[in-house]
C-alpha cells in the first residue's frame, strides 16, 4: 500500500475540502430565499415531533443511559424533554436526535431522516456557543446539503439500504458534522477536517428491522453526536483525512458502497442547488415506504365511500423489496407496526385516518384490525425501479374491485404539504405537550428566525412552555 492507493485526487482539492470551502464561506445573505424558507419550515417540524418524542421509551431509556455512560447530565444544551435538564452538546445532541426519531414521524429524503441528524446537532452548538438566527439558518442549510449529497453519492437512498446500511447513520454522520461545523465557524482546514473525522464514525444497520430493535431510533442520536464531537476536535487541532470520502482504499464510498456510488456527486451543482430544498415532510406517522400505500387506501375510501368494515381484502402489488420490509405481521413493538403494511392499512381502514393514534400504541388488541391484517397481502409482482411507489388495491364485500396508484406520496419535496396541512399536523403533535400560547410564540419565533439574536431563547420555549 503507497500514497497512490489512497490519493486519488491529483493537482486539485478533495471532495471534502471543495464542499468545506464552500461552506466555510457562504454567508446567510448569499442563501437563496427558498433555501431560507425551507429550513425555517423544517426546524420547526423537527423541534415539535423531538419535543412530542423525548416522551417515548426509546429517548428516556438514551437519557437514562447517557447519564450513566457520560455522568450526570449537566452542560449549556437543553434537553428537549421539558425537563429543564441540560447536558453537554454531544450529549444533549444524542438524546434529542433519538428523541426527534421516535415517532418516525421526522423528514424523509436526504440522508434518509436528515432532520433528525442535523438539527440536533446545530441546536446543541447553537445553545452552547450564543448563535444567532442566521448562524443557525446557515449552518442548517450546510448539514442538509452534505446529507443529501452523501447519499447521491452511495448511489442513492435504495442501493445503499439495499446492502444492508442504514442511510441516517451513515450518510448522516457527515450531515451532522457538517452543520456543526457551520455552527462553529470553522475555517475550510479544520471544516475539512472534521468531516474527516466524521468518516470515522459513520454506521449503522438494518439488522433492527427483525425484531423491532430501538437501535433504529439510536441511529440519528449517534450521528447527530458523532457530528458535534466531530466539529469540536476539529476545532482543537485534531486532524481528519481530507481524501475521506474518495481515497481507494479506505475511503467512504470504496468501503462502504459497490460500483453504484457517484463521488462527484458530493459537489455536483455546489452552490446551485441546496440539498435541503429535497427534503420531505411527513404526513404520517410511519416508515416513508408506507406512505403511498396509506394515501392510496385513503383516496380509495374518501372516492369511494366505504369503512373498514366494507373492505374484504386490501393487495398491495409492490416488489421483492416491498414484501421483504413491508410484510410483518408479527407485532410486537410499535417501529413492527410503523413498518407494517397489513397493520397500517388494517388500521387506518378502520379508523378512517392515519395519525399518531393510529400507531401509539398498537391497536393489534382491536378485532376488526387483528382480522383485516389477516386479509392484507403484501405481494411482489410489480417490476418496481428505486424510486416507484406499489399499487393498492381493495376488494369490497360486495365484490367490487378498487385500485389506486400514488406515484409520489404527500410531503415529498415533489408535492410539499400545504401550510394549513403542516399546521393540522403541528397543532395535533404539540396539543399534549405545550401550552396553546407557547405553541403559537414559538411558532412565531421561529418564522422570524433570521431576526432572533440568541437561539436560546427559542430552546427555552421547549422547557418554558410544556404542560405541567
Amino acid at each position: 500500500m503507497n500514497a497512490q492507493d489512497i490519493a486519488t485526487t491529483q493537482g486539485g482539492p478533495s471532495l471534502t475540502r471543495q464542499f468545506a470551502n464552500y461552506w466555510s464561506s457562504v454567508s446567510y445573505e448569499e442563501l437563496p430565499p427558498e433555501v431560507v424558507a425551507m429550513c425555517k419550515r423544517l426546524l420547526l417540524d423537527t423541534l415539535l415531533v423531538g419535543a412530542r418524542g423525548a416522551d417515548s421509551d426509546d429517548a428516556r431509556a438514551t437519557t437514562a443511559g447517557a447519564a450513566d455512560a457520560f455522568g450526570p447530565l449537566a452542560g449549556p444544551s437543553a434537553l428537549w424533554d421539558g425537563s429543564g435538564r441540560t447536558a453537554a452538546p454531544a450529549v444533549a445532541a444524542l438524546i434529542n436526535g433519538t428523541a426527534t426519531h421516535a415517532l418516525e414521524f421526522d423528514d424523509f429524503g436526504g440522508c434518509g431522516h436528515s432532520s433528525a441528524v442535523v438539527v440536533p446537532a446545530v441546536c446543541a452548538i447553537a445553545e452552547a456557543e450564543g448563535i444567532d438566527g442566521r448562524g443557525m439558518i446557515r449552518a442548517l442549510a450546510a448539514g442538509y446539503d452534505l446529507a443529501h449529497r452523501m447519499t447521491a453519492g452511495v448511489g442513492g437512498y435504495r442501493p445503499h439500504n439495499d446492502r444492508g446500511w442504514h442511510s441516517t447513520g451513515t450518510c448522516g454522520t457527515f450531515g451532522a458534522a457538517a452543520g456543526a461545523a457551520a455552527a462553529l465557524g470553522l475555517d475550510a482546514e479544520r471544516f475539512t477536517w472534521a468531516l474527516g473525522i466524521a468518516s470515522s464514525n459513520a454506521a449503522g444497520t438494518w439488522s433492527y428491522l427483525g425484531d423491532g430493535a430501538m437501535t433504529k431510533r439510536f441511529h440519528p442520536g449517534r450521528a447527530t453526536s458523532n457530528g458535534v464531537v466531530s466539529a469540536y476536535l476539529a476545532r482543537s487541532g485534531l486532524t481528519g483525512p481530507a481524501q475521506a470520502l474518495e481515497a481507494r482504499w479506505g475511503g467512504f464510498f470504496s468501503t462502504y458502497c459497490g460500483p453504484e456510488a457517484v463521488p462527484e456527486a458530493v459537489i455536483d451543482k455546489l452552490g446551485v442547488a441546496f440539498g435541503v430544498m429535497t427534503a420531505g415532510i411527513k404526513l404520517f406517522p410511519c416508515c416513508r415506504g408506507l406512505h403511498s400505500s396509506i394515501e392510496a387506501l385513503l383516496d380509495i375510501m374518501s372516492e369511494t365511500p366505504c369503512t373498514g368494515e366494507e373492505i374484504d381484502t386490501i393487495i398491495v402489488h409492490g416488489a421483492e423489496r416491498t414484501r421483504r420490509q413491508f410484510s410483518k405481521r408479527e407485532m410486537t413493538t410499535i417501529l413492527d407496526g410503523q413498518f407494517s403494511l397489513p397493520y397500517a392499512l388494517a388500521s387506518i381502514a378502520t379508523s378512517g385516518d392515519a395519525t399518531l393514534e393510529e400507531f401509539i400504541p398498537l391497536r393489534t388488541g382491536d378485532p376488526r384490525v387483528a382480522a383485516l391484517m389477516e386479509r392484507v397481502e403484501v405481494r411482489a409482482d410489480r417490476p418496481l425501479g428505486p424510486y416507484d411507489e406499489p399499487d393498492v388495491e381493495v376488494i369490497l364485500k360486495d365484490g367490487r374491485q378498487l385500485a389506486k396508484h400514488v406515484p409520489v406520496s404527500k410531503g415529498a419535496a415533489a408535492r410539499p404539504p400545504s401550510d394549513a396541512e403542516l399546521a393540522r399536523k403541528h397543532a395535533a403533535i404539540a396539543a399534549p405537550v405545550f401550552e396553546p400560547e407557547a405553541f403559537k410564540a414559538l411558532g412565531a419565533m421561529i418564522a422570524g428566525l433570521e431576526d432572533l439574536k440568541d437561539f436560546r431563547d427559542c430552546t427555552r420555549l421547549l422547557t418554558s412552555g410544556r404542560r405541567r
